[in-house]
């Protein structure tokens, strides 16, 4: 009988120890490949050159990306860090860290992801409700 109570406590927690915790959707790498700017004629990457990389782990983010628009002469570059949550499709990223100084703070965002697409579409108001010029940022998951 002892050894059947304690081959069973040694099976669950052999169980327990294999779970793991659940992650959420957005977390990993993911490069950007469209970026719509609802205050420019440009797009990128058809008018718009350059690259970026976003990162998401354990309620963290950071990104790394350099731009150039067609009438600069040289490359631009935007990087930051900062924490966020989501909620469903609401996205909240707290910029701590950011190439522009201006750009540091709290950003709310609508967040979408469609298989190995995210989909970010800002700003928005207090209740997430788009505004009529967007941003659209699009990536595609890093393997």
């Amino acid at each position: 009988m002892k050894k059947t109570i304690f081959l069973s406590l040694i099976i669950a927690m052999i169980i327990g120890s294999c779970t793991q915790e659940k992650r959420s959707p957005i977390e990993g790498a993911w490069q950007l490949v469209y970026l719509k700017n609802g205050s420019m004629e440009e797009t990128f990457p058809a008018q718009i050159s350059g690259d970026q990389v976003k990162m998401f782990i354990n309620g963290h983010l950071t990104w790394v990306g350099q731009f150039k628009l067609p009438t600069d002469t040289s490359f631009q570059y935007d990087y930051g860090f900062g924490t966020y949550t989501l909620d469903g499709n609401k996205f909240i990223e707290n910029t701590t860290i950011h190439a522009q100084k201006s750009a540091i703070g709290s950003k709310k965002m609508i967040m979408e992801i469609r298989n190995d697409t995210l989909i970010q579409m800002y700003p928005t108001d207090e209740n997430f409700n788009l505004a009529e010029k967007i941003n659209i940022m699009k990536y595609v998951r890093l393997k």
